[in-house]
């Protein structure tokens, strides 16, 4: 069963909105984000081949990690804050306590947390049904911070790449309207 967009969103704007207001953490701390020091969280679904990384601010301008093509065009940068609020989130579901070092093949999908040395990983095979309810729960937290992240990557768009999608649209375009009896036409 899946948690509501609207529920998790709800949730998590609460969370992070005591874990700001208050002098010290609500929620118990595993891990904590260190300034300047890269942490990173991992969304991987294996299905579909879709990965989606967060990754804590003051480890390096967002304009190096946008611009850098080194980096996954899924990365996004959130505050220090942000990101050790949905990290304590995990820690009250206590998805620290069944963490692996690595994802088993069976998976599905799986959270991967990195901090230097430190690696965490939260998956979805043979684990108990409470524990299954606690990941997907992790998964919207997730998804909740993440699409709330705003990111503009740069890419370089060749010239030449642009003209052979214009040909394949063309003669994808003519091969149709000939099939149907309508004659040839051309993109301008």
């Amino acid at each position: 069963m899946a948690v509501p967009k609207s529920a998790a969103t709800f949730w998590l704007a609460a969370i992070f909105a005591a874990a700001g207001c208050a002098g010290a953490p609500n929620l118990p701390r595993v891990l904590a984000v260190q300034e300047g020091q890269r942490t990173t969280v991992r969304l991987m679904q294996f299905g579909s081949g879709q990965t989606f990384t967060l990754q804590n601010r003051s480890s390096g301008r967002k304009v190096e990690v946008y611009s850098n093509n080194q980096y996954d065009l899924a990365t996004k940068v959130v505050a220090d804050a942000q990101l050790q609020a949905l990290l304590d989130v995990f820690a009250e579901h206590g998805l620290f306590a069944g963490a692996t070092h690595s994802v088993p093949p069976e998976a599905r999908s799986a959270i991967v947390i990195r901090q230097g040395e430190r690696r965490y990983v939260f998956h979805d095979r043979n684990i108990a049904a409470d524990a299954g309810q606690r990941f997907r729960q992790a998964q919207a937290y997730f998804l909740s911070v993440y699409n709330n992240a705003t990111a503009y990557h740069s890419a370089e768009i060749h010239r030449a790449d642009l003209e052979a999608e214009k040909n394949r649209a063309n003669s994808a375009g003519a091969a149709t309207k000939q099939k149907h009896g309508r004659g040839q036409g051309q993109l301008k």
